[in-house]
């Protein structure tokens, strides 16, 4: 294309510059011409002149002479006067006789020189003479006019040309132009945009959503949030390229669905928000499910099968009563998002009254947790952990229950994710544990029965490099010895960064905590992770007790993971048991510990005090 432009550039210059010559030529051809028109017509009067004079008896040569140059200059001989001689027809046939008749005007002047002829034959044949001599001038003015004519057609020629030539250079101009702030646009967009899978980053899907609600169009908008369940999964068994590969093809599908008016953008990981319009609510799952089919028929290709869910929380404008920006929307949706990860809703949820209120409520709590945290308004509950081989209590898990103000009991599943939200989670860990370090110190110092006691850390915990420093440095303000206290942390840190963990449990194990894996079985772990980690209890994920689908499979695995982890010696804890049938089984599997309602359920400080006590006595 660049080369064909070139071309015709090049042959629009180079017809223009050859119409140049050719008008150049003509000018000057034009010039010419109207000095031959000028000398025909001096012949015409210089010989009625020269008659004139022959007639009044005064001969005059020297104008014969004169006259003489001049025609043979007209007839194409080199001259003084320097006189075109024209290839016209017209004009040579013209000028020929009058070549002839200027012979028969010499003779008859002669003639009457020598009194042989009269004065009437003389003044007749200069008559004849000047008709024809009138007629070679008009000859002389046709081609002459033709010239310019033909001139004036070069001219028009030229300035179209001209025309043409600027036309294609400033449609090639303007075409560079469009074609330079097209491809600006499209690099400025790409700069806006995530590399992986083509959607727009946070701070500009922000800025754009909040212009297009703002512009107040007929149709309706809704904000959705949306991710994978379980992304992690398929990272850690299929690799990060592969789990890189499906959230491209996401984003090339979400991008094809993408209609004027709408965005979509990426958070973070898998999870992504959009932007889009509808008629009827309707719309929206119906549009959404067709993405979220065209990724697992993608997965199920790729992976024999494979599939995933997704969980999407949608917002419509039109259902908020509030004045928001496209933040509050965004939150909105993303809390109807977490209504389908705790397993509460299927995997289209709609913001709505319900979970207005219960976003509400966490407002609440989040505008109180700081005053809770300093009121100590937050309670240990201890749930007991029995030693299967004797049935008798061997330790307990410390959980926190908060008792407002009021005297109400707020659940953890309601505070718990405000505080990991605030980033809090980790004061409310160092909260507890020091909670429990207190209690410890009471009932040594009171010659008490006690027993080890379990006590959760988050996973920001592990990115604080104080973590340990700061829980050693309240255990020994509080006297504790190091075999009464546990440190549990869930699986999933185990994805986050393995060389944190092990570098966190090797401190913590030379500090003298004991250490635990929480929910371990139903997440992202790698068993053979365990040969490097050197935990001391493993806690198996209650869920292995309470699926009644795949029952049969989900014990076995347990059994298998219990054989396994004593080859470490590893002690395992099963969570959540709620029937003797699960624990005549686990005692068969050799499991170690079990914690649930079968036994206990989680009791207040003084309660599980006195059941201590009562134990002590028995």
């Amino acid at each position: 294309m660049k080369g064909r432009l070139k071309g015709g550039l090049a042959l629009l210059f180079l017809s223009l510059l050859l119409l140049g010559v050719i008008t150049i030529h003509t000018v000057v051809q034009i010039q010419s011409y109207g000095k031959l028109i000028n000398y025909v017509g001096i012949v015409r009067g210089a010989t009625q002149r020269l008659v004139k004079l022959e007639l009044e008896g005064f001969a005059r040569d020297d104008i014969l002479e004169y006259l003489d140059g001049i025609l043979l200059e007209l007839n194409g001989e080199e001259g003084a006067y320097g006189l075109p001689s024209p290839r016209d027809a017209r004009y040579q046939e013209d000028l020929t006789e009058l070549n002839r008749m200027w012979e028969d005007v010499r003779e008859s002047i002669s003639a009457y020189r020598a009194g042989l002829e009269d004065g009437a034959m003389l003044l007749e044949t200069s008559e004849a003479y000047f008709e024809q001599a009138n007629k070679t001038v008009f000859s002389a003015e046709a081609y002459s006019s033709g010239q310019s004519q033909k001139l004036l057609l070069i001219c028009a020629g030229m300035f179209g040309i001209m025309l043409l030539t600027w036309s294609f250079i400033f449609w090639a101009y303007a075409k560079k132009l469009l074609l330079l702030e097209s491809t600006n646009e499209k690099l400025n967009d790409l700069a806006k945009r995530d590399p992986l899978t083509g959607a727009y980053q946070m701070d500009i899907f922000r800025e754009e959503a909040q212009r297009l609600l703002e512009q107040q169009r007929e149709d309706h908008y809704a904000v959705l949030y949306t991710d994978f369940a379980d992304f992690k999964y398929f990272n850690d068994v299929y690799g990060y390229t592969f789990g890189d590969d499906v959230l491209a093809h996401y984003g090339g599908i979400l991008s094809a669905e993408m209609r004027e008016g709408e965005l979509f953008g990426r958070v973070a990981a898998d999870n992504f928000v959009l932007l889009l319009r509808y008629r009827e609510k309707g719309e929206i799952t119906v549009r959404q499910r067709r993405a979220d089919r065209e990724i697992e028929e993608y997965l199920t290709r790729s992976r024999n099968g494979q599939s995933i869910s997704t969980c999407c929380g949608i917002c419509c404008v039109e259902d908020v009563v509030e004045a928001l920006n496209i933040d509050g929307f965004l939150d909105r949706a993303n809390f109807a998002r977490k209504t389908v990860k705790n397993g509460t809703n299927p995997n289209y949820v709609y913001y709505n009254e319900k979970i207005r209120q219960r976003l509400w409520a966490e407002k609440r709590i989040e505008n109180r947790i700081q005053e809770a945290l300093d009121a100590h308004e937050f309670e240990v509950f201890y749930q007991p952990k029995v030693l299967l081989s004797t049935g008798q209590i061997a330790c307990s898990e410390a959980l926190v229950r908060w008792r407002s103000a009021e005297g109400n009991i707020v659940s953890p599943d309601l505070f718990i994710p405000v505080f990991e939200r605030k980033f809090m989670i980790n004061r409310l860990d160092q909260y507890v544990f020091e909670e429990v370090c207190r209690w410890l110190h009471r009932l040594l110092l009171e010659g008490k029965k006690t027993l080890p006691v379990s006590v959760n850390v988050s996973r920001l915990q592990f990115y604080d490099q104080d973590f340990v420093h700061r829980y050693v440095e309240i255990r020994d303000r509080y006297e504790i010895p190091p075999e009464l206290l546990e440190i549990e942390f869930t699986e999933s840190i185990l994805v986050d960064n393995t060389p944190l963990l092990l570098k966190t449990v090797g401190e913590l194990k030379k500090a003298g905590f004991s250490c635990s894996i929480d929910d371990f079985g139903k997440g992202y772990s790698s068993l053979s992770l365990l040969k490097n980690l050197p935990v001391d209890v493993l806690k198996i994920d209650r869920l292995f007790f309470v699926d009644e689908d795949g029952r049969e499979q989900d014990l076995e695995l347990a059994h298998s993971v219990i054989d396994l982890v004593r080859k470490f010696h590893i002690r395992t804890v099963a969570e959540g048991v709620e029937s003797e049938e699960q624990v005549e089984q686990l005692k068969e599997f050799g499991c170690d510990y079990v914690q649930g309602y079968v036994f206990y359920r989680p009791m207040p400080q003084e309660e599980y005090e006195g059941l201590l006590s009562h134990l002590l006595l028995e």
